[in-house]
């Protein structure tokens, strides 16, 4: 009897083992999925600060007025001062 009781909680330590080994293994595969995630995320931050940056510059600002709206820049003879 006392064989049988020490099989079974042999057997039960091992299963304990192997059902923690699996989630182990779960969740190792979790983390990889999730620092891949994190990695995507953080290229595509990159690109759209870099985006970002090239829309707010002067230059694509006024090529984008000039070609989209058709605005110019203003030439000194076209410049009209008010008085009070």
């Amino acid at each position: 009897m006392k064989i049988f009781a020490v099989l079974f909680f042999i057997s039960v330590f091992a299963m304990g083992v192997v059902v923690m080994r699996m989630e182990i293994n779960r969740s190792g595969r979790e983390i990889s999925r999730l620092q891949n995630q994190v990695e995507v995320k953080e290229a595509r931050n990159q690109y759209l600060q870099l985006e970002i940056a090239r829309l707010e510059s002067p230059a694509n600002v006024s090529a984008l007025a000039r070609e989209k709206l058709g605005l110019e820049f203003t030439k000194p003879h076209q410049v009209v001062v008010l008085e009070d």
